[in-house]
């Protein structure tokens, strides 16, 4: 299977920034042409590209804006359909996309045309050129700041010997199977973004442009230093899946913010806390990690991803909450069958993970021999054995996302399950 990524450099040019101007004016035109005339995919662009014939303007800059304004109408259609229209769009941002083949990469320097037989070369910096080393270079995107280089390999899927249900919380990202969970402490872009709202809430500047330009620089800043301690986290993640031959199982956590929506009752600082919970980027993460690694990803439908934190994951009943003020189980949650408490994300990623495991055996192929229908059988049954009958307690490792470079501190005597 095919595995993408990409890798940027700051840079900025006048004449860049013509050629971008320029591709900007094709793209607002192109869909001004695709709205009056109800078109929203490049095969029924051909009018307007003939148009274009008498600008001085090289085709691959054409076909890039004309990409990009069918993709700005049908991003509209679909806010439209969902009721969620704008009386003034907001202006695009001056960029352009070209595929491989329409620029050159050549001992270290880019060579992006300009006119016919004209180019603009630039130096890429040491990351950039090694990164790029042996890769195949799918495509360009420009930018008034920035160039962004998609790069792919080919990888092969790894053998799949367990699954390992991965729950992402405000908190922790917890990840295991029935053998040991490990829970990878990520309290501190809480505290990152909770510092951030205080230090912006602190100023008074009555000019508003100043106070926007403020809140984007502190955000910016924050959601760099958010990304490290996710990155870390969930280079961790898959890092322990390769060595251990995992899949991922991935919940569903698609409409949980209209849970928090304004006028639920909740107060303010508790919906910011919920609405600045980055789970969607961690999910990205996670994916194209997984894929550059080799390693499968499940992804779990809301109606399997329901109550996985409710439910037990050794006799499947549901879980009671601790009393009001019993500060002593806090996260956990009590079964009455099992009679004993259990952390509510460490239970969570049991049941993510027996049902991963399940979703897993059942879009196996068909097997022919006897050796295959037994390990098929046997596949299954491990799904099984970890919803019910399994008595023993699962090993609980902790791990700190903002020191992941030291190694993972243990709080468990026994031996680690996922080395």
């Amino acid at each position: 299977m095919r595995a993408s990524k990409s890798v940027t450099q700051p840079f900025s040019n006048v004449t860049l920034d013509n050629l971008l101007n320029e591709c900007l004016a094709v793209t607002y035109g192109a869909i001004h042409y695709g709205e009056l005339n109800g078109i929203d995919n490049r095969k029924g662009m051909k009018g307007f590209y003939s148009t274009l014939k008498a600008i001085q303007f090289l085709s691959c800059y054409k076909v890039g804006a004309i990409t990009r304004a069918c993709t700005v109408i049908k991003s509209r259609k679909k806010s439209g359909t969902r009721g969620i229209g704008a009386r003034h769009p907001k202006p695009l941002r001056p960029m352009v996309c070209i595929i491989s083949g329409f620029f050159i990469t050549a001992k270290g320097r880019l060579f992006i045309p300009l006119r016919r037989d004209r180019y603009f070369d630039v130096q890429l910096d040491r990351h950039v050129t090694q990164t790029l080393e042996g890769m195949k270079v799918r495509s360009l995107t420009i930018t008034q700041d920035k160039l962004s280089f998609c790069y792919s390999k080919e990888v092969e899927p790894a053998t799949v010997k367990t699954v390992y249900g991965v729950d992402r919380n405000e908190k922790n990202v917890t990840f295991g199977d029935k053998e040991g969970v490990v829970q990878v402490d990520v309290n501190e872009v809480v505290r990152i973004r909770q510092a951030t709202r205080r230090i912006l809430s602190s100023f008074r500047r009555n000019d508003s442009r100043i106070g926007r330009k403020l809140a984007s620089k502190y955000w910016r800043r924050a959601n760099h230093r958010t990304d490290r301690i996710l990155h870390g986290a969930t280079n961790f993640v898959v890092g322990a899946a390769v060595r251990n031959g995992a899949a991922l199982a991935l919940e569903d956590l698609t409409d949980i913010r209209r849970m928090y929506r304004r006028g639920g009752g909740q107060g303010s600082d508790y919906r910011f806390r919920l609405n600045a919970w980055p789970h969607w980027k961690a999910k990205r993460m996670l994916e194209y990690k997984a894929r550059w690694k080799g390693v499968t990803t499940i992804q779990l439908t809301k109606s399997e991803t329901y109550g996985s934190s409710s439910k037990c994951s050794a006799c499947g009943e549901r879980l009671r909450g601790p009393g009001k003020g019993d500060a002593e189980h806090v996260r956990m949650l009590w079964c009455q069958t099992c009679g004993r408490w259990t952390d509510r994300d460490v239970n969570a990623a049991l049941n993510l993970s027996a049902r991963g495991l399940a979703r897993f055996a059942s879009s196996l192929p068909r097997p022919d021999s006897r050796s295959q229908q037994v390990s098929l059988a046997e596949e299954k049954g491990l799904a099984g054995e970890a919803m019910r009958g399994n008595p023993m307690r699962t090993v609980i490792l902790r791990v700190d996302a903002s020191k992941l470079a030291r190694g993972p501190t243990v709080d468990a005597p026994s031996r680690d399950p996922l080395s």
